[in-house]
């Protein structure tokens, strides 16, 4: 037995039945209103309209209710179709069955009770109507049947894809912001990778050019106590140095500023 989630619930197929059951309750009403089996004859019918209303929401709360729903029904079409005089149109109730069997069950499965509902609807028609006028009836039926059987499985299907297109556009939405998530820690991480690289720069550069400096600014004080006549050339390399530190800062300040557009 099979039933998707996309066609729980109440589905263009059972508007159909719905239908069906409107067309043959007033038919039922115009036409043996004034019979004796009319009132056991809607009774039959409110049986049938209330199973069929409360299937879905029963289908979806106990799985084993489709073994007592289907015979269930089918003793209520049956019933319907025997009485006297004939109500040919009753046959009509074996195709919302028909429907949901093929919604409910494999397809093995739901052959089977197609056949046997179309064995059942002939032998009920011919037996009512004669031979000639009942396989004449059973072909109509069979060709209405077939038309709102195959509407039914072509709104199914497009249902299915349509709740398949909703998840694909979720599992896709759902991956873009993963990979928004992904930009987002790999230009952290990069920016990460940025701030060390230039401390390491500043560290390794800038740093150790400070400390010569200082060294060299404490050697050119020495030299000018102790030998003035080297100290301008001291002097010199300490200008030299300083201007290479401030190159060297300019240089870090520059990669530290976002690109102009």
């Amino acid at each position: 037995m099979k039933r998707a989630d996309s066609i729980h619930g109440y589905q263009g197929g059972y508007l159909i039945g719905f239908i069906i059951i409107g067309v043959i309750v007033l038919r039922d009403i115009l036409f043996y209103g004034s019979t004796p089996v009319f009132l056991f004859m809607i009774s039959l019918l409110v049986a049938y309209t209330l199973l069929y209303v409360t299937e879905p929401w029963l289908s979806i709360r106990w799985r084993w209710v489709y073994f007592f729903y289907f015979p269930m029904q089918t003793v209520f079409v049956i019933a319907l179709t025997a009485l006297r005089p004939f109500t040919d149109i009753s046959s009509l109730l074996y195709v919302p069955l028909c429907m949901q069997a093929l919604r409910t069950f494999s397809r093995r499965a739901a052959a089977i009770w197609l056949i046997f509902y179309l064995t059942l609807l002939a032998i009920t028609v011919m037996l009512g109507m004669g031979w000639l006028e009942g396989l004449a009836l059973t072909l109509l039926d069979l060709a209405v049947g077939g038309f709102i059987i195959s509407y039914d499985l072509h709104y199914s299907r497009t249902q299915a894809d349509q709740a398949e297109s909703q998840r694909l556009l979720a599992d896709l939405q759902s991956a873009h912001r993963k990979l928004q998530e992904y930009a987002a820690q790999a230009e952290e991480l990069a920016a990460a990778r940025e701030r060390n690289r230039l401390a390491r720069e500043l560290h390794d550069s800038v740093s150790q050019s400070i400390f010569s400096i200082t060294l060299t600014s404490q050697s050119a004080r020495l030299l000018l106590d102790r030998e003035p006549a080297h100290a301008p050339k001291q002097v010199e390399h300490l200008q030299t140095m300083t201007e290479q530190a401030l190159a060297q800062l300019r240089s870090l300040i520059a990669q530290l500023r976002p690109p102009q557009s």
